[in-house]
């Protein structure tokens, strides 16, 4: 008990209060085991012991690649990171290992150069480094930004929640360009491996998945926006549909956390996603997180006026 004590007190005196870690977390920063955390990424219910096992092996690997760059800052951006609790740097680096367990040339692409992950003890620490909300990707930084608190935000329960990196993490992958392993300046709403221009990962099933469910949904937020509710509802809320990139990383979110419902109302989209990444999420949830669901749905349903849509697809 002393140890979990001792480990609960490094996040208070590092963010005064604001982060308030799951008792895994603190489980991991004692005892050192990755089991501890196994909750936080159901990929594991997929797994054989053997793929376990490979699982631990490609989140040390990821922690321990030079280009994965993970950073911890205070106010006044002062750094860190050394102080930074291990568990911090499991879950970012599992995030990105339940991502591409079963895409490995994915990911040796996109850690081919340094990525960058920077978190903030502090909303106000975030602020003050040009955050906005609570997390982002900055397009001229190449990096994702998250207040530290919001990486713990959905792994309070048996099964994980809100997911405030995933949905950062999708809009990095959006700007990854796989061919050269740099990040573009600009989104083109797209996942690696689903442009004609991504290599040898380029995966085409996917990519004619991928367009025909991005425009069911459009047609159907399309439908929404001239008043028509009598129709099956678009899936995301009407944030995702402001733009391309905000729709990539949206969905890409949803396909980890309410994936029955997608792969429902969706199939084209659903199996975009599984065939992309070669693996089935409704193999892995019981039940999906029904957060978003009724969020979105509430919003459709409320007589709110949704905002314009600026979505585009590419014509193959």
């Amino acid at each position: 008990m002393s140890g979990l004590l001792e480990a609960a007190v490094v996040y208070q005196r590092l963010s005064g209060g604001s982060v308030q870690p799951p008792l895994a977390a603190l489980v991991f920063d004692t005892a050192y085991n990755p089991r501890a955390l196994d909750y936080c990424f159901p990929l594991h219910r997929l797994l054989t012991a053997e793929q376990q096992r490979a699982f631990e092996v490609v989140i040390q690997t990821i922690s321990q690649n030079p280009n994965f760059n993970l950073q911890l800052f205070g106010p006044q951006r002062r750094i860190l990171t050394e102080q930074m609790p291990v568990s911090t740097r499991f879950i970012v680096a599992a995030h990105l290992a339940e991502t591409f367990f079963f895409r490995p040339d994915i990911l040796a692409r996109f850690l081919s150069q340094p990525r960058h992950f920077l978190l903030y003890t502090t909303s106000e620490a975030y602020k003050t480094d040009d955050g906005l909300a609570g997390g982002q990707y900055h397009s001229e930084r190449e990096a994702v930004q998250l207040v530290w608190s919001r990486l713990f935000e959905g792994f309070y329960s048996p099964m994980p929640g809100v997911a405030p990196f995933l949905h950062e993490l999708g809009h990095m992958l959006d700007f990854f360009e796989p061919r050269t392993g740099r990040m573009r300046r600009e989104s083109d709403g797209l996942l690696p491996g689903l442009r004609p221009t991504d290599g040898e990962i380029y995966t085409p099933r996917a990519r004619e998945l991928f367009l025909r469910g991005k425009h069911i949904e459009l047609a159907r937020y399309q439908a929404v926006l001239t008043g028509d509710l009598g129709g099956v509802l678009p899936i995301g809320h009407p944030y995702v549909f402001q733009n391309d990139t905000e729709f990539c990383a949206g969905y890409f979110e949803m396909f980890f956390r309410n994936p029955h419902y997608l792969a429902s109302l969706n199939p084209d989209l659903h199996n975009a996603y599984k065939t992309l990444l070669a693996y089935d999420t409704c193999k892995v949830w019981e039940k999906d997180f029904d957060f978003y669901i009724n969020t979105n749905r509430e919003f459709y349903l409320s007589g709110q006026t949704p905002w314009p849509t600026h979505l585009t697809i590419p014509s193959d």
